[in-house]
């Protein structure tokens, strides 16, 4: 395994990739298990002819396919979780071609080996684009076998597009985030830009509906090109070749960009301007006062990411908010498709409560603050302490900024209150839209109720960061806090959801994190809860024993 780039590259990735194969074939085992509900369902008919067809598009819905299994699968698999799944993995991936190991200082040693820098570059994103050809190659085989079984009536040749299809669209932000990491060096800001990328290439194509100006933009964009033309009816859709030859051109673009760029600078391809000339050498730069601590520099290097995670959060916020003008204008139709559904179908997907699915503090909080929001939020939190710490011991950094004159603990406090900084600014950026979705969309939601909807999913996150942060001490590794913390995060969640229905693990539903955030009440109907303080204690307890720990452990085992 160990006697090429490519081969290196997979083994490398074997575990995480795992994860990321798993998790897309659960959630379209899960997905693709409603479908039946969905489609025998008189109200979900009704529904879907009073919704407006331009609002029903920029949730991926295709009113006069929607019942089928394709429509079905198309809206809720290949046009949002699926995609999520996809281009976070594909930019995991792209990052670490090589701005991940220039900035941990591994790419140098990588490079003093008789072999060419494009060749590093190929080899890598080959093994990168096969790796996540993995993923839609999961869930094929998911719905190959439900189709039959479950109605789905699909053609093979459909399934196989669509699946193509959405390996290609990774493939094109795979591709950005290794020409962003080849053109800076910065793993921060090739993620930043391959996930800004893809925020704005979705908008544009799913919002082009509702503004005419988006039309002209909506026409290259990559999820125009993959989704456009349903893959599963039309099955080959022109929009593929697009797809390729952009991912192709970005990685030349990428391959040329690193071989022409010192590494062991900051300077790209780009000459230097008269101006960068003409500095003095003793202008200190921006923000030094910044780097003159662990905390300020935790800052600083992750400035420009944590916008980029609030962007992700505030746009689905706010476009759940516009939802609603559409939605309260047929809440029979709503009440009576709710009413309709099993109990069991909203308990699976957090949803204790379903009731208030037809209020706008249930209907905005399905989306921002049931699921997808924490799961963004946990996400962030997570990572970034794989990022600042468990990465930086595996790296060798770690060992460098304990040799300076700090003591273990001050080091570990602060890069675990600079963590703690950064979601607290995603969490006041939320808030600011929320308010905002409130005043255009007129929902009538409490400020309070607002506020505490954001801080509860704060200290959600906080409390799983704090997890991780004490299984890394405890087990001394990042990849197995990191995959501890996350299947504990997924059976919490369940837990919490099926808890209502089925009667013997009821009692169990006390010690999910998940119930303590949202209880039965949705967050944006309740202010900041009691059982927050849980949530608190646990991410305080979290950071206590991992500062104990790290003070006594060994770095070198």
């Amino acid at each position: 395994m160990l006697r090429n780039l490519f081969t290196k590259t997979i083994r490398d990735n074997r575990k995480s990739s795992l994860g990321w194969i798993l998790g897309a074939g659960v959630l379209s085992l899960w997905l693709v298990a409603m479908y039946p509900f969905i489609r025998d369902s008189e109200e979900m008919k009704d529904l879907i002819e009073q919704m407006p067809a331009e609002l029903m598009a920029a949730f991926g819905i295709d009113a006069a396919t929607f019942l089928t299994g394709a429509g079905y699968l198309s809206a809720q698999l290949y046009s949002f979780v699926g995609p999520i799944i996809v281009i976070g993995f594909a930019v995991t991936l792209g990052t670490a071609v090589t701005a991940s190991e220039e900035k941990s200082g591994t790419l140098e040693v990588l490079l003093s080996a008789p072999i060419s820098r494009s060749h590093v570059v190929v080899s890598k994103l080959a093994a990168s684009v096969f790796l996540l050809a993995l993923v839609p190659v999961a869930m094929t085989t998911v719905i190959l076998a439900a189709n039959r079984p479950l109605g789905l009536e699909l053609s093979i040749q459909g399934i196989l597009a669509v699946n193509i299809g959405l390996w290609l669209l990774g493939t094109v932000f795979v591709a950005v985030a290794v020409a962003a990491g080849a053109f800076t060096g910065n793993p921060g800001t090739a993620r930043g830009v391959a996930f800004f990328a893809a925020v704005l290439s979705w908008f544009v194509s799913f919002f082009e509906p509702l503004f005419d100006w988006l039309e002209l933009p909506s026409k290259v964009s990559p999820f125009t090109w993959y989704i456009g033309e349903n893959p599963m009816l039309e099955q080959w859709s022109s929009g593929f070749a697009w797809l390729a030859l952009t991912a192709v051109g970005l990685a030349i673009g990428g391959v040329w960009l690193f071989s022409r760029r010192d590494i062991a600078t900051e300077l790209t391809v780009l000459p230097k301007s008269p101006l960068t000339r003409r500095r003095s050498k003793h202008v200190e730069p921006r923000a030094t006062h910044l780097l003159g601590s662990v905390l300020g520099k935790t800052l600083w290097d992750r400035r420009k990411t944590v916008f980029l995670w609030a962007a992700g959060i505030a746009s689905l916020l706010l476009m759940t908010f516009a939802a609603w003008p559409a939605m309260s204008g047929n809440s029979a139709a709503l009440e009576a498709l709710i009413g309709s559904m099993p109990t069991e179908m909203f308990a699976i997907f957090g949803v204790t409560d379903p009731e208030a699915l037809a209020t706008p503090a249930g209907l905005v909080s399905s989306r921002a603050y049931l699921n997808i929001g924490p799961l963004i939020m946990i996400i962030f939190s997570v990572g970034g302490v794989s990022a600042l710490l468990a990465k930086e011991e595996t790296s060798g950094v770690l060992d460098m900024v304990l040799s300076n004159p700090k003591p273990r603990r001050g080091v570990l406090i602060q890069k675990i209150l600079g963590l703690a900084v950064l979601t607290i600014v995603i969490t006041l950026i939320l808030i600011a839209v929320g308010f905002v979705g409130d005043a255009l969309w007129d929902t009538g939601l409490e400020p309070m109720h607002i506020v505490g909807a954001n801080v509860g999913l704060m200290l959600l996150g906080m409390f799983f960061g704090g997890m991780t942060l004490a299984l890394w001490s405890i087990l001394g590794s990042g990849g197995a806090a990191v995959g501890v913390t996350s299947a504990f995060a997924v059976v919490s969640y369940f837990l919490n959801g099926l808890a209502t229905v089925v009667d013997p693990i009821a009692p169990f539903r006390l010690i999910s994190p998940f119930f303590w955030f949202l209880g039965d009440t949705v967050p944006l109907a309740k202010g900041i809860e009691p059982a927050y303080a849980l949530l608190f204690l646990g991410a305080v307890a979290g950071a206590w024993i991992a500062t104990w720990r790290f003070d006594k452990r060994d770095l070198a085992v």
